[in-house]
């Protein structure tokens, strides 16, 4: 199947219907279930399972595995992006710092493995699948663009469970630039699983320190100029990848 942008929306259109439709059956509501560890075995681990294996069915028998997981050589990058992943680690520390490791074991590695699939499934939808569409269709900063605002689009589904409208927007905007570091992330990596990680590692050092979302953390002041960094370094971002674009159109 040849990538395309429409094929790429559908199919990140699909996992958005599949998480909601989840969320409408019995225990997919918060507060379902009172046990911490059951209702996020129930909520995250168990149906993204299920997500995770139809996305990777997808992206084998479409014949996009390749270009999902790895970069072609001719899409590297300065090495100065290696920052935005190197500076994101360090937002990262300062939210594991406020974790209390004392916190049951076992609702921990439920808490782990449901991230992790949430880094999985989330990536391999929008860095993945979705970009890998996109360029299909269209040069690389239009691509870019639409999977950090598709990104940020996804989690207005959080109105649908009756979630504020401002905090909604708010939670909007954080992770449409999120999606920005996760797609530096996976350029400097050269494929996907970096990105994965980060994203792994980000969610679960929040859920842990007991944060409801990527807009409520509230890490340590060292964490807090590491993401101050983060947006500073997201404007030469965004020049490098148009310069880069317009180069590739050039030639």
């Amino acid at each position: 199947m040849r990538p395309t942008v429409l094929v790429g929306l559908a199919v990140v259109a699909a996992y958005g219907i599949l998480v909601t439709i989840d969320d409408l059956l019995p225990g997919g509501g918060d507060g379902d279930i009172d046990d911490p560890t059951l209702a996020f075995l129930r909520t995250h681990v168990l149906p993204l399972t299920i997500v995770a294996v139809l996305l990777l069915t997808f992206v084998r028998r479409a014949g996009w595995w390749r270009p999902v997981w790895r970069e072609a050589p001719s899409q590297r990058v300065p090495r100065w992006w290696w920052a935005f992943p190197a500076a994101y680690l360090v937002v990262i520390a300062g939210n594991l710092s406020q974790v209390d490791w004392g916190q049951a074991p076992s609702y921990l590695l439920v808490l782990g493995a449901g991230t992790f699939l949430v880094g999985l499934t989330e990536e391999l939808a929008l860095r993945g699948i979705l970009l890998t569409g996109a360029r299909g269709s269209w040069s690389e900063l239009p691509a870019f663009l639409l999977t950090c605002l598709v990104f940020g689009a996804l989690h207005a589904l959080n109105l649908l469970h009756g979630a504020p409208v401002v905090p909604t927007l708010i939670q909007m905007v954080v992770t449409s630039f999120l999606g920005a570091i996760y797609y530096a992330s996976r350029r400097a990596g050269g494929g996907l699983w970096l990105a994965v990680v980060l994203h792994f590692l980000a969610d679960f050092a929040l859920y842990a320190a007991g944060y409801s979302d990527s807009s409520s953390g509230n890490p340590p002041v060292w964490g807090a100029a590491a993401l101050t960094l983060l947006g500073v370094l997201s404007i030469p971002l965004v020049v490098s990848i148009a310069r880069r674009t317009g180069r590739s159109r050039a030639s």
